[in-house]
C-alpha cells in the first residue's frame, strides 16, 4: 500500500551490555565455525525486562516527537511487538507499557502486534494503515522490546545469527516528521511455517523445556515434501516480490536506493538471503551494525531508523528500505525517504 501522508516523528531505542563473542567462543557456548561463518562480533545482553526497554526507549521516540510538534496522548495508538517472553505469563505487556507511557485512561485500545521477528514492519504497516483509515487518531507509538536470556539458548536459537537484547520505538502521524513513509507490502508463505513447528503436536499447556528451533527445522526437511532448496527459493520469491512491489508503490529504482535495513543477522545467512535474491545493490546498509549487537527479535528495522537518524548518517531525500521476515512465515518490505532529519 502506498502512503500519502504518513511520517515518523521520532524514534528511540535501548541496548544492554555489548559481550564479545570471542568469550562464548572460548567457553564453548558457540562453535569457532558458526563464529567465522556469521562474523558477529559482539552482542547485546541485559538482565532488563523487555517491557521496561520498551519504557525506555518509548520515552525517547515521545520526547523526539514533542519536539516537532506532535503529541502522543489518551487518544493514541500503542502497538506493542515482540517475538520472546515479556517478563510475566499471561498479561498485557502492551497495556503496562502503555501505562507507563500514556496514562492509566485511555480512548484506545493498546494491541500486541504477534509478528515475531517481523515486528518492526508489521507494525509500521498496521500503525500507517489505521492512522489512514480513523482521522480521530492523532498519533500513533510503536514500541517493541525482546531479552533471549536462559532457558534459551542466544546462540542456537535460529541458524545463521545470534541474539541479541534490545528495544527499539516510533511515533508515527500525519503532517510531517523526520521520516516519510511511502509504502509497505507484505506477503506469506504458509507452508514455511513448519520450518518453526517440525514435528511438535498442539498441547493442552506450554512445554515447560525451552523451543528447539533446530531440531524443528531438521524435522521439517526430513519429511521431504520440501527440501533446503525449496526453502531457499520460497524465500527468495517472497523476498524480490514484496521488495519489488514496495519500490514500485514508491515509485522507486532499485539503482535509489540509499540504505538497504534488513534483520541483524550473520553475514552468510544475510548473502544467502537479501544479496543473493536480489537485483538491487544499496549504497549502505547496516550489515555491519548488527554484527556488533545481534538479533533483536521484533525491534531490528526501527532500532535501524533510530540508529541511522540519530548518528546522522541520512541525507534530505535519501531513501531507506526495510526488509521483514518473521516465523509464519512472513515477509515484508516498506520504502521510507528522509525528510527533515
Amino acid at each position: 500500500m502506498r502512503f500519502d501522508d504518513i511520517w515518523i516523528a521520532g524514534t528511540g531505542a535501548t541496548l544492554g551490555d555489548a559481550v564479545p563473542i570471542s568469550g562464548a567462543v572460548a567457553a564453548g557456548s558457540y562453535s569457532a565455525e558458526a563464529a567465522e561463518s556469521t562474523g558477529m562480533i559482539s552482542y547485546s545482553q541485559t538482565a532488563e525486562a523487555p517491557p521496561e526497554m520498551a519504557v525506555t526507549s518509548g520515552r525517547q521516540a515521545i520526547k523526539a516527537a514533542a519536539e516537532r510538534g506532535v503529541e502522543v496522548g489518551p487518544a493514541s495508538l500503542h502497538l506493542h511487538s515482540h517475538a520472546g517472553f515479556q517478563g510475566i505469563d499471561q498479561w498485557s505487556a502492551a497495556c503496562w507499557i502503555a501505562g507507563e507511557l500514556i496514562g492509566t485512561r485511555l480512548d484506545t485500545m493498546p494491541i500486541t502486534v504477534a509478528a515475531w521477528s517481523n515486528g518492526s514492519v508489521a507494525s509500521l504497516d498496521v500503525a500507517a494503515g489505521m492512522l489512514s483509515a480513523n482521522p480521530a487518531l492523532p498519533s500513533a507509538l510503536i514500541t517493541l522490546a525482546d531479552r533471549f536470556g536462559p532457558p534459551g539458548n542466544r546462540f542456537y536459537t535460529s541458524p545463521g545469527m545470534v541474539f541479541g537484547d534490545g528495544a527499539a520505538a516510533a511515533v508515527l502521524t500525519r503532517g510531517g516528521g523526520r521520516l516519510r513513509l511511502v509504502s509497505c507490502v507484505a506477503e506469506a508463505d504458509t507452508v514455511l511455517g513448519g520450518l518453526s513447528r517440525g514435528d511438535e503436536p498442539f498441547r493442552l499447556s506450554p512445554s515447560p523445556e525451552p523451543a528447539d528451533s533446530r531440531r524443528r527445522t531438521r524435522e521439517f526437511l526430513a519429511r521431504g515434501e520440501v527440501s533446503l532448496r525449496d526453502v531457499r527459493d520460497r524465500t527468495a520469491e517472497r523476498i524480490r516480490s514484496v521488495v519489488t512491489r514496495a519500490l514500485a508503490e514508491a515509485e522507486v529504482g532499485t539503482a535509489e536506493v540509499d540504505w538497504l535495513v534488513g534483520p541483524f543477522i550473520g553475514r552468510a545467512l544475510y548473502h544467502d538471503s537479501f544479496v543473493r535474491p536480489l537485483d538491487i545493490r544499496p549504497r549502505n546498509t547496516l550489515l555491519e551494525l548488527g554484527l556488533t549487537i545481534g538479533h533483536l527479535g521484533a525491534a531490528d528495522q526501527i532500532y535501524g531508523l533510530h540508529h541511522l537518524v540519530e548518528s546522522d548518517r541520512l541525507d534530505p531525500g535519501s531513501r531507506i528500505l526495510l526488509i521483514g521476515t518473521g516465523m509464519g512465515f512472513t515477509f515484508s518490505a516498506a520504502v521510507l525517504t528522509a525528510e527533515d532529519v
